[in-house]
């Protein structure tokens, strides 16, 4: 329980660090009209969170990021469903086995087998080890919840090549953008020159120059 909830605290933390990272990128600010999508592989962000326990764990765990500029000036940021549930039930099913070899292994380090783990715990939650982390985590964490809390919305300008950005209730900040271009389908986003390298991480695995595949 104690890892699980962990879990959806890490998760829900991936899902803030993004609502916030786009502030602040061609010729004209129509070029970005139209749905542009980015990969990222929250493992590298996971690996960092789960522990040393978890070393060799390094199954992906993909969500793709759409931007959808629209010609009103305004903006969503969207995490696209379908693949993602799929993603992260792979993920799930990994994730579930992993912790419970290893779960396994403490008990075979006490000297008592699978068969006398599974019996402890189907004494203490009338489950057995796997049934009892699958229960947990599917309670615990809803991917459909995470791409919920995923989702803003927004408006934007341009100006020459720089793109400004805020979410709703917020004003633009003219002090800070990225630096955009255009080039058939793919969107790229970079700090401004003389901008703090330090501010180049979005996040573990992510960081400028943003590249976006235009999907619509």
């Amino acid at each position: 329980m104690k890892k699980a909830s962990k879990m959806l605290v890490v998760l829900l933390a991936l899902v803030m660090a993004l609502t916030i990272c786009g502030c602040g990128g061609s010729d004209s600010g129509k070029d970005l009209v139209g749905t542009w999508s980015l990969d990222y592989d929250m493992a590298s962000l996971l690996a960092g969170e789960l522990g040393p326990d978890y070393a060799d764990f390094n199954t992906p765990l993909v969500v793709s990021i759409c931007f959808q500029f629209n010609e009103d000036g305004t903006f969503s940021m969207f995490g696209e469903q379908e693949s993602f549930n799929a993603n992260f039930n792979t993920w799930m099913d990994e994730f579930l086995a992993f912790s419970t070899q290893m779960i396994y292994t403490q008990y075979e380090e006490m000297g008592q087998s699978k068969e006398e783990a599974d019996a402890a715990f189907q004494q203490m939650y009338n489950q057995d080890i796997e049934s009892f982390m699958r229960q947990t985590m599917e309670e615990s964490v809803d991917a459909n919840a995470l791409l919920s809390e995923m989702t803003t919305n927004g408006k934007y300008e341009t100006s020459g090549d720089k793109l400004y950005m805020a979410a709703d209730g917020e004003e633009i900040d003219k002090n800070a953008y990225d630096v955009f271009t255009v080039s058939g389908d793919t969107l790229k986003l970079e700090l401004p020159s003389g901008a703090d390298s330090s501010q180049a991480e979005v996040l573990p695995g992510l960081a400028y120059p943003l590249e976006m595949k235009k999907t619509n």
